[in-house]
């Protein structure tokens, strides 16, 4: 043996010893550039001594504590972002300040990554309140309102699906009871087939005839019967109520309502609308709207309707005489020269089913007959085997559904045996199945997403992929394409699960993603928290509201459709506009109520999210705006830079609504204070770009202000005469924090494209959160920059992301 093969192996010990204190020498250099920079530009202020929040003499290296670990992170984002210490202080020696990044970023990384593979990354949790209607929705062939019997969510979180934000108590446990229970009533139909085609006699109608007598002083004079024709002045609910006119929907269902009409009398735009109201569940919602001119128009539109829903046609946009007179003022109708709609037919189809019972009502209960009992008054079921058995067939066709996996015999019993006491008790065939099909709907494996995962590993299983990715793409259970892909191992090969990733993107089922992802992240389900001042903004009605929203929505699609830059979300030279959002906008050549995508011109505001209507009105109250609240919107919602909550004891800021202090001065006299300066110099400049627009998304170049007038307002109808004046000029200048000067929103946005980096970061993190219902933690950073990196190049194409965060460790793991 050579003395080359005896020292060897003691080499290799020593270089090993060598390396390994080397690495101690390294982190303890690391720990003492962390001491270092805490002596010497962080203890001044963060001492026991001052008023801070952070106290560095109390605060230890326990980074396995959950607060303490905290902590340590926010002081990691300050220092890496510069803004600490402050630039009033001196800055700190640049190796010293790398070596204590380096140190806290790796004990940060070591410490959260560990906990991740020791307790998984993300708990399991239940399903939302919309999740868990849509999951009835899908489950059971059915489309009522199901949410409203759950508790609203707990909005401490990024989205309803943050699993650590989530309540259950007591109170959501009778909720899901009573929405199963709502749901099964609709999904079970029994009864007599009601008529198919119904058309609304709306001349001959005896509620009709009241309003077609009765005089003006008793609330008459709003809608008029000429010939065959109805003419409507007025966009009121209880004149072409279908419930007051020969139709109570009977059965809920998909019915097609088909209406012909046209404008009477139109010296402008005019529109026609259906609108769904329920006075017993307090629900009202515009479904369809369409332009009007002269010409008879025919339109037909599908809508989900339940018991109890009645519809109506109203009228909108609709001006008085040219003498500013409305129908009260003038009789007859004939002489009444403002504008109307002639209502010419109504017909309504439904519910849409090719069975009776309908399908859904059959596909609860697989291998069931059923036909007229002898009173036909419902149906009977006729069965082949006994009740118990059928029942068992039952469970085993929804559980698997429900439960979005395969299930066992003794799962399949052990629902089924519910039914017994009610079988034996002799309560009949459905009311038994029931019990059991209930239980499904509200068990813990419906009402749960659990994290299961393959044998030692923190990779999910193919099951608990396939109930993941549908829930973020569809915000319901995966379809049987879906569950057959798991069940053969197969979903998880990258291939596979980027062909079902584009096909659900193409699915109707993705708008709720599209809707409730926006909804969440731009606050537009806050849309409706405020109402514009109607004397301030007369043209806001629910036409307007809804092309704002759709305005948002179908950018989004489009850029994931075609795949395009997210830096469209800052500034894009197109948007997608309607007649009635394009007339807001002052943009001319656009005609009907179809969303279409517009190329804008160069010098136009309008282009990406920030100048849309949508988001003006939820950064606004009903009269003002205030650029604090803007400012912060862009900062948060757009750049994801969260601030820091003010100062205990300062107020907040008022504007003056009469016009006498500008927003500026108010807001002058509140960067006096120095610990508000700190932030203001951030929030205020983004705010004031986005002072051009009014709190309905007007471009406006004067305020707007009231001539307190108390002017009765009239559904459907647009005044000639307005209720508010022009006041002083609005000033959109600014300069940024880092000293960009602007004149206005263009200049703003340019500036903002310098920042899509931070825009791409912030969005991919919130599809992580709402794709797996955990915030984004310290060891998921590095992955985050990893698919910027990989996208960069590309200029952040937004499909491509939604696939790299599909295929990423924070999804693909428990």
């Amino acid at each position: 043996m050579s003395v080359l093969q005896i020292t060897a192996p003691r080499c290799v010990v020593l270089w090993v010893m060598l390396m390994c204190a080397l690495l101690t020498c390294v982190q303890s250099a690391q720990a003492e550039g962390l001491q270092s920079l805490i002596d010497s530009s962080c203890i001044d202020c963060h001492d026991e001594q001052t008023q801070t929040r952070l106290d560095f003499t109390k605060l230890d290296r326990n980074f396995e504590d959950a607060g303490t670990f905290g902590a340590w992170v926010k002081i990691v984002d300050r220092l890496s972002s510069g803004e600490m210490p402050p630039e009033s202080e001196a800055r700190p020696d640049p190796q010293t300040q790398t070596a204590a990044l380096r140190f806290l970023n790796k004990k940060l990384m070591q410490v959260n990554r560990r906990q991740q593979l020791a307790q998984g990354r993300v708990p399991s949790r239940r399903l939302s309140r919309l999740e868990y209607e849509h999951t009835l929705h899908e489950l059971l062939s059915i489309g009522g309102d199901f949410a409203k019997f759950l508790p609203p969510e707990n909005k401490s979180g990024a989205f309803d699906v943050v699993a650590t934000k989530q309540d259950m108590s007591s109170v959501h446990i009778k909720g899901f009871l009573a929405a199963a229970d709502a749901a099964l009533e609709e999904a079970i139909q029994l009864g007599p087939k009601p008529p198919m085609s119904r058309e609304l006699d709306y001349p001959n109608s005896r509620f009709m005839q009241m309003w077609f007598e009765r005089p003006v002083r008793r609330g008459g004079g709003t809608v008029f019967r000429d010939k065959e024709d109805l003419i409507m002045f007025r966009g009121e609910n209880y004149n072409l109520r279908s419930d007051h006119n020969g139709l109570r929907i009977p059965v809920a269902g998909q019915y097609r309502i088909t209406v012909t009409g046209s404008a009477y009398q139109p010296r402008s735009s005019v529109t026609m609308s259906l609108r769904r109201q329920n006075d017993i569940q307090g629900h009202s919602e515009l479904f369809a709207a369409w332009d009007v001119d002269e010409k008879l128009r025919t339109v037909s539109t599908i809508k989900y309707l339940r018991l109890d829903d009645y519809f109506y046609v109203s009228a909108d946009e609709l001006e008085p005489a040219p003498d500013g007179k409305v129908i009260y003022n003038s009789q007859p109708a004939s002489e009444f020269k403002g504008e109307g709609v002639r209502v010419r037919k109504v017909l309504v189809e439904g519910p849409l089913e090719s069975t009776w019972p309908p399908q859904r009502t059959r596909d609860l209960f697989p291998g069931v007959q059923w036909e007229p009992a002898a009173n036909g008054r419902y149906y009977k079921p006729v069965t082949t085997k006994s009740h118990y058995e059928q029942i068992r067939d039952a469970v085993a066709a929804l559980a698997p559904r429900a439960f979005r996996r395969p299930v066992t015999d003794q799962e399949i019993e052990s629902f089924t045996n519910l039914a017994v006491p009610s079988l034996k008790a002799q309560r009949g065939f459905v009311a038994s199945a029931r019990v059991s099909l209930r239980a499904i709907l509200i068990s813990p494996q419906t009402l749960f997403l659990t994290n299961e995962t393959q044998t030692s590993e923190p990779t999910l299983t193919d099951h608990a992929l396939a109930s993941r990715l549908s829930y973020f793409l569809w915000r319901s259970p995966p379809d049987q394409e879906l569950i057959q892909l798991a069940s053969d191992n197969k979903l998880a090969d990258p291939q596979t699960l980027d062909a079902q990733i584009n096909r659900m993107l193409s699915d109707r089922r993705s708008e709720r993603f599209i809707n409730e992802f926006l909804d969440q992240w731009l606050g537009l389900e806050l849309i409706d928290a405020t109402t514009p001042d109607k004397y301030l903004y007369p043209e806001y009605d629910d036409v307007l509201r809804r092309a704002m929203l759709a305005e948002t929505r179908f950018v989004f699609k489009h850029l994931i459709d075609e795949n395009l830059r997210i830096a469209h979300l800052i500034d894009s030279d197109f948007t997608f506009l309607n007649r009635r959002l394009a007339e807001h906008y002052g943009i001319e050549g656009i005609d009907g109520e179809q969303m279409r995508k517009v190329i804008l011109d160069e010098d136009s505001v309008r282009g990406g999210i920030l100048s849309h209507a949508s988001i003006a009105k939820v950064t606004a109250n009903g009269s003002v705006t205030t650029p604090v609240k803007r400012g912060s919107f862009v900062l948060t919602k757009l750049l994801g830079l969260p601030l820091s909550p003010p100062p205990p004891g300062v107020g907040s800021i008022e504007p003056d609504t009469r016009g006498a202090t500008t927003i500026r001065e108010t807001l002058k006299k509140h960067q006096s204070v120095d610990s508000c300066a700190v932030c203001h110099r951030r929030i205020d400049p983004p705010g004031f770009a986005l002072e051009c627009f009014d709190p309905i998304g007007n471009y406006r170049q004067q305020y707007r202000q009231s001539k307190d007038v108390k002017r009765p307002g009239t559904t459907g109808l647009r005044l000639l005469t307005k209720d508010y004046t022009l006041g002083g000029p609005v000033d959109c200048a600014g300069q940024t924090e880092d000293g960009f000067k602007f004149t206005d929103i263009r200049d703003f946005k340019q500036h903002l494209m310098k920042s899509k980096t931070q825009v791409a970061r912030n969005l991919v993190t919130q599809l992580i959160t709402f794709a797996t219902g955990g915030e984004l933690q310290f060891a998921d950073r590095a992955e985050v920059e990893a698919i910027l990196a990989r996208h960069q190049k590309a200029d952040y194409p937004l499909r491509e992301l939604i696939h790299d965060v599909v295929h990423s460790r924070m999804f693909r793991q428990q």
